[in-house]
């Protein structure tokens, strides 16, 4: 196939997931949204943000991170090198491992809420008996939503492996609407809203994994309970993850650390709100390109590893990396100077009011610089774990995870007292070691693989800064200096000073892209409007 060929497949795929993942994504704002009109600040920071966010669904993403990156590459090399029947006696192996492993995990769960609340946070039932209480009953009730959302990580790889990726994103997708719809049914019909968005949270796990068995449903003859430790490719599998596993849980800790246990040492309710919405506007707007690419890109990925093709993967990495970084660098100065109306425009109502705007504007100009990190992090990672090259990945990220912990806590330790800066310096160091982990994984990369040359990267990196920089200083003008946008208020206010930022900000920026030969911006164009010719021709 040429590369021609494979790069209008991959956007192809992109597309179907992106558009999976815009429903997903779109579901997670509307249900921040909701959650953050209807619940009272404390309980979204207990219930939400501590027991499903930092808690269960922390464990999820152990158990995901592990096995979403090492298991295509081995089910995929099993399947064309051996044959389907012995690909799937290796998947089916580990989905019944994985299961039992599930059970295990929820019964202590179930059996131990109270160590988890004592370990993560630091809520006790003497100095915050009500968010203590909380959390405890929370976490009992949550826990069988580990099952379905675990189980749905390795169906979502399955489907990935035979290049089935809107089902598979869109699995994700149907398990936020389902919990959405049940807590706007709760609150609607006057009823525990907390209830009932446990109850959502449950349902929508189990409606993930329909979804993922819908898309396999011409493969679930394959799938039946099986155990089988002698086969190779399960050994293959464990040497994979083996180097994986400290450096997911120190990224777990990190996560934990800066999100709950940093903010739970403070008795003001929203923060832990305030960052986790703010992370969650970078985390919607880096899912819906970057990280759908690198999922299209996988499987391709995968299949030059086993060709050994590297000149041809260094290309691949090195083209669509640029033109992520050619749109989301940025598009990140653009959000960071509108993260003020931007937030008070999808969330301001209800329990989130002006001071919660303020906060969470904060966390959300902080972490929206982690963008241009996010935009090629993805296509770095999925490469080496094409390669099967997790040793130097985890190490790096050990490292880089580290440093943003001791941030959090030189800002708990300086500023404890103010909270806007103890938010800027967890977001902010977070975004600073994504940075400095994607700038080290790329050196690390280059040793074996040929991606972003040096000296063509530099002056491509200076161009766009400078194009965004001209944009984004205009933006900022208008914003700060036109009394006709200043006196605006409300949502009326907010939309018109985001119309004419967005305006004047992409005007200038597409021709300064213009004159300073930014061409991934029209390579990327390009790729996007042939595809659509192509469909109405």
């Amino acid at each position: 196939m040429s590369t021609g060929q494979i790069h209008k497949r991959i956007l192809k795929a992109g597309v179907f997931v992106s558009v999976a993942h815009l429903l997903f994504r779109l579901a997670g704002l509307i249900q921040a949204k909701v959650m953050g009109h209807y619940l009272p600040q404390e309980t979204f920071d207990v219930v939400f943000t501590f027991a499903f966010t930092n808690c269960l669904f922390m464990v999820y993403l152990i158990g995901e991170e592990l096995l979403n990156s090492t298991f295509l590459p081995v089910f995929m090399g099993e399947k064309d090198a051996a044959s389907e029947s012995g690909a799937w006696a290796f998947a089916n192996t580990i989905l019944t491992l994985q299961f039992l492993v599930l059970l295990a995990a929820t019964a202590v769960f179930l059996a131990a809420p109270e160590m988890m609340v004592k370990l993560l946070t630091r809520w006790r039932p003497d100095t915050a008996p009500e968010k203590y209480a909380l959390a405890v009953s929370s976490v009992r009730a949550l826990t069988p939503a580990l099952i379905g959302l675990s189980l749905g990580s390795t169906t979502y790889a399955l489907l990935n492996g035979y290049k089935r990726f809107f089902l598979a994103a869109l699995g994700d997708a149907v398990w936020k609407f389902c919990a959405v719809g049940v807590f706007l049914a709760g609150v609607l019909l006057s009823k525990d809203a907390t209830q009932l968005l446990v109850w959502g949270l449950v349902a929508g796990s189990v409606c993930k994994v329909l979804t993922h068995l819908l898309g396999l449903r011409d493969k679930l003859a394959h799938i039946r309970p099986m155990l089988a430790f002698s086969h190779p490719a399960v050994k293959r599998l464990a040497l994979l993850m083996l180097p994986l596993v400290v450096g997911v849980l120190i990224t777990k800790v990190r996560d934990n650390f800066n999100n709950v246990h940093v903010l739970s040492a403070l008795e003001t309710s929203g923060l832990m709100q305030a960052n986790d919405i703010g992370r969650k506007l970078q985390s919607t707007l880096a899912h819906l390109v970057p990280v759908a690419l690198s999922i299209a890109v996988f499987p391709f990925l995968c299949e030059m590893a086993v060709d050994q093709d590297q000149r041809k993967m260094g290309d691949l990495v090195t083209r669509f990396g640029r033109m992520m970084l050619a749109v989301f660098a940025p598009f990140a100065l653009f959000v960071a100077i509108l993260a003020v109306p931007l937030t008070s425009l999808i969330f301001k109502g209800g329990h989130f009011d002006a001071e919660a705007v303020r906060r969470t504007a904060v966390s959300l100009a902080c972490y929206t610089f982690v963008l241009p990190a996010a935009a090629i992090e993805p296509l770095m990672t999925k490469a080496f774990f094409a390669n099967r090259r997790t040793v130097s990945i985890t190490v790096v990220g050990v490292v880089f995870s580290l440093m943003s912990i001791g941030i959090s806590w030189l800002g708990l330790a300086v500023y404890g007292g103010n909270e806007l800066i103890l938010l800027a310096f967890i977001a902010g160091g977070f975004t600073l070691t994504r940075i400095l982990k994607c700038v080290a994984l790329v050196e690390i990369m280059k040793r074996k693989t040929p991606v972003f040359p040096f000296t063509e990267t530099a002056l491509f990196l200076a161009r766009v800064v400078v194009a965004a920089g001209v944009a984004g200083g205009a933006a900022w003008l208008l914003l700060r200096q036109v009394s006709a946008l200043q006196i605006l208020s409300g949502r009326i206010g907010d939309m018109a000073k985001l119309g004419a930022c967005a305006a004047v900000f992409t005007g200038i920026y597409f021709v300064g892209a213009y004159l300073l030969h930014i061409r991934e911006i029209r390579d990327l164009l390009d790729l996007v409007l042939g595809k659509l010719r192509k469909k109405k021709a």
